[in-house]
């Protein structure tokens, strides 16, 4: 082993972050970071090959300290330079006993450039890119494959695989690692200016689509497999970001499975559970897609799929507004004849008449379920990790869920509403409603679950220039305003019905 593993925090603390509690030999090597600007570059050098000088060999010392004399005059020439070699520390930590990993990282010194870019992004992506060495093809200046803006790129690469001979954890690892690798294609092309926010959130939607159609084929030729059967009488429905093509680097597939009666029931639940297992397993190279079928006319603890006529009957008598919402956002991500039926059937449903009255007394109900949860033990925990953040804009006052509900309001020209310059605020409900989107596009980049204040400076640069700002100032400026003006304005809705 390189080294024992410190398990540093994934992005830098760009300034005195209290969240962050890291040891005295962390604390040590982050503070001669954020200091690097006062030594030189054979300093910095000297400071990471004494960093690693418990390596187990001379030649595993010789290999990184060659890696180090490369990357770290490429990484100097930053204007954030100490974000960048935060994250080579943690990267070169974490490959550990990897010394084939290691080999081909010391051999390969034409990929540093777009190594460094890489590192000095977010944790995120070192993390993403420390776990597979294959993943470095990427970042080859020469690297013959580069993303088209269509699905069929994703498809075909998917179907180069050969699977047939895996056992089930294997061919479980094999897709995990064939995803990695597209998924990192998709993020490295973002930072390294070749798309936009926009385009990404499409690629990522095309390689979910292709996912779940592969996994898919798998799944069906087990039932043939089984049962000597070809099912084709089912449905699957996409809500949320899947359902509209706008994921984010690690949004969850959110879907609901509907079937027919040619078969037994139970044909169609081992479908749907073997597709959720195969999508949604953790084995040692990670999982492909969290898949959330709450929004099924069942909830969290009935079945995991439901019928025609169950479905129908839910969403004409039973389901919520903010459901029927929801619906509006969906689209049929199978092709066969029952999903056909399917697409007829939402567009009927989508014509239903939603009260706007009713919509407003379920988004109080919504209010008064946080303001409890507010009041319980995990307040502090709610508002330091979640309302704090200047960049969270999903479950925030005035995000994005209150922008979904303004723009029916709107768009229903709702008699609740101030209908002076009615136009002009739906136009700025969907502008601010993009640049939340894109914001949340970077923070997954940047965080999974645990996030700190601070997003990198690489982060900042790629949001201000995608979002046409000055500065992070008016940056923040803007979005609080946003915040803001969503909440006031909903507030005046919830509020005329009293």
């Amino acid at each position: 082993m390189l080294y024992k593993k410190l398990n540093f925090p994934i992005n830098l603390p760009l300034a005195n972050d209290e969240e962050i509690e890291v040891n005295e030999v962390e604390n040590n090597i982050i503070i001669k970071l954020r200091n690097v600007s006062n030594i030189n570059i054979d300093a910095t050098i000297r400071l990471f090959e004494s960093f690693f000088e418990n390596s187990l060999s001379s030649a595993t010392k010789e290999n990184l300290s060659k890696i180090f004399k490369e990357i770290v005059p490429i990484i100097f020439r930053n204007k954030h330079k100490e974000e960048g070699l935060y994250q080579l520390l943690r990267y070169v930590n974490s490959l550990n006993s990897n010394l084939d990993y290691l080999e081909i990282l010391k051999n390969s010194s034409f990929v540093y450039e777009n190594l460094s870019k890489v590192l000095l992004f977010s944790g995120i992506l070192t993390d993403i890119l420390s776990r597979d060495m294959k993943l470095l093809e990427v970042l080859q200046p020469e690297y013959a494959i580069r993303l088209n803006g269509n699905i069929s790129y994703y498809k075909n690469s998917f179907e180069k695989l050969d699977l047939q001979n895996y056992e089930t954890e294997d061919m479980l690892n094999a897709l995990r690692k064939h995803h990695r690798l597209t998924k990192f294609q998709i993020l490295f092309a973002l930072i390294n200016n070749e798309i936009s926010l926009e385009r990404a959130s499409s690629e990522f939607s095309y390689l979910a689509q292709a996912t779940v159609d592969y996994v898919l084929q798998i799944v069906k030729l087990e039932t043939y497999n089984s049962h000597n059967i070809n099912c084709e009488d089912f449905c699957i429905i996409a809500y949320g970001r899947f359902g509209t093509f706008t994921m984010t680097s690690n949004s969850d597939l959110d879907l609901v499975f509907v079937y027919g009666k040619k078969f037994e029931r139970k044909i169609y639940v081992n479908i749907f559970r073997k597709l959720i297992n195969i999508l949604s397993t953790k084995t040692s190279e990670g999982i492909l897609y969290e898949v959330d079928t709450k929004l099924r006319p069942s909830g969290n603890h009935g079945p995991v799929a439901c019928t025609f006529e169950n479905f129908e009957n839910y969403h004409k008598n039973m389901s919520y507004c903010w459901e029927k919402i929801a619906l509006k956002k969906t689209r049929v991500i199978t092709e066969n004849k029952f999903s056909d039926s399917i697409s007829k059937l939402l567009n009927k449903l989508n014509l239903l008449p939603i009260s706007d009255g009713d919509v407003i007394e379920e988004i109080k109900k919504m209010r008064i379920n946080v303001n409890e949860l507010k009041n319980r033990n995990e307040k502090e925990k709610l508002d330091k990790k979640i309302l704090s953040k200047w960049f969270e804009t999903k479950y925030v006052a005035g995000g994005q869920r209150d922008i979904e509900f303004l723009k029916f309001f709107y768009e229903k020209d709702s008699k609740f509403i101030d209908k002076y310059e009615m136009d002009k605020k739906l136009l700025s409900f969907k502008k601010l409603e993009s640049i939340f989107f894109q914001l949340d596009q970077v923070v997954n980049i940047c965080f999974v679950n645990e996030k700190q204040n601070n997003l990198p400076n690489a982060a900042i640069n790629l949001l201000i220039n995608e979002l046409n700002e000055k500065d992070l100032g008016s940056l923040k400026a803007s979005i609080s305003q946003g915040k803001i003006n969503i909440f006031n304005t909903l507030n005046k809705i919830i509020e005329s019905k009293l």
